[in-house]
């Protein structure tokens, strides 16, 4: 049902952007992401790139059933490595007020515009491919903090023909 979810999605994005009638416009790029490890995966990731219009969603997360049990605060982040600097494309967070938990595995939100990822010097999505991470830091009902780390690859839906 993601996969249809997130398939519907992206024709209708491509559709809307390739029907926008600008000369000279880039030719339209689409990339998926994901990553998994013990704990949590994230999964639907999407990367399209359309001239100066951008669109960047995190896709899904979804955690391992015991790993995160009486979880009180989240927070979520997508972000390149260059060198020794992070740059920052998504944080999300979320924190329950009434005592209560939360649960980590859920949508992970989207940002799109004119230059989205070209503002962190993102000229293409090869200077993506390697340095994309998602960071996953929790505080459970004790007080204790952890923070997990993934590295996000890439894969090209479109191919870019020159046209």
């Amino acid at each position: 049902m993601i996969k249809m979810k997130t398939l519907a999605f992206m024709t209708i994005l491509m559709l809307a952007l390739t029907g926008c009638g600008k000369e000279e416009q880039e030719p339209l790029r689409v990339y998926s992401f994901s990553g998994e490890n013990e704990q949590f995966a994230v999964s639907n990731g999407i990367i399209v790139l359309n001239g100066s219009e951008e669109i960047f969603s995190g896709g899904d997360l979804k955690a391992a059933d015991e790993s995160f049990i009486d979880i009180t605060s989240y927070s979520t982040t997508f972000y390149t490595i260059s060198g020794s600097e992070g740059n920052v494309i998504l944080f999300n967070s979320v924190t329950d007020t009434t005592g209560g938990t939360v649960n980590v595995s859920g949508d992970l939100g989207q940002i799109s515009g004119d230059s989205t990822l070209r503002r962190i010097k993102i000229d293409d999505t090869n200077d993506l491919n390697g340095t994309l991470y998602f960071e996953l830091t929790t505080k459970d009902k004790y007080g204790t903090e952890n923070v997990y780390q993934l590295q996000m690859a890439l894969t090209e839906i479109t191919k870019n023909n020159g046209n």
